[in-house]
């Protein structure tokens, strides 16, 4: 008799989608000044970044600066209030040297909720 199932893979817990950029789109520590590294995906209410260090410990709330280049070539940058979720290496850390962060966005500003929304929307559009 089977009282449990194994699940393979472990449960998501987001509920909204994520959509990779084509577009470079750096973070900055806005207090420390720090470049962090670059968005690998993004969604509404968070993102993941690649980074060469790992300069955020989990659960630690923090400014991000994101500054986007726009096909114009004006450059854009906006604050983001977040909170680290988690950390891993992007394969072998030793051979790439580059660390995943997990960002979760809380206490956005209007401008700032407004700016993801459009990325996010861009990024819809070309995943079509």
């Amino acid at each position: 008799m089977l009282l449990f199932r194994r699940r393979k893979k472990p449960v998501e817990n987001r509920y909204a989608l994520r959509w990779k950029l084509d577009r470079f789109l750096s973070v900055y520590d806005k207090e420390r000044q720090v470049f962090i590294g670059r968005v690998q995906d993004l969604s509404a209410t968070g993102m993941c970044v690649a980074s060469t260090e790992i300069l955020l410990p989990i659960d630690q709330r923090v400014t991000l600066m994101l500054e986007s280049t726009r096909d114009d070539g004006s450059m854009e940058a906006f604050a983001v209030n977040c909170r680290t979720m988690w950390v891993k290496p992007c394969g072998d850390v030793e051979d790439t040297g580059i660390n995943l962060i997990g960002i979760e966005f809380f206490d956005l500003s209007l401008m700032a909720a407004a700016l993801i929304d459009e990325l996010v929307r861009e990024q819809n559009l070309r995943q079509i």
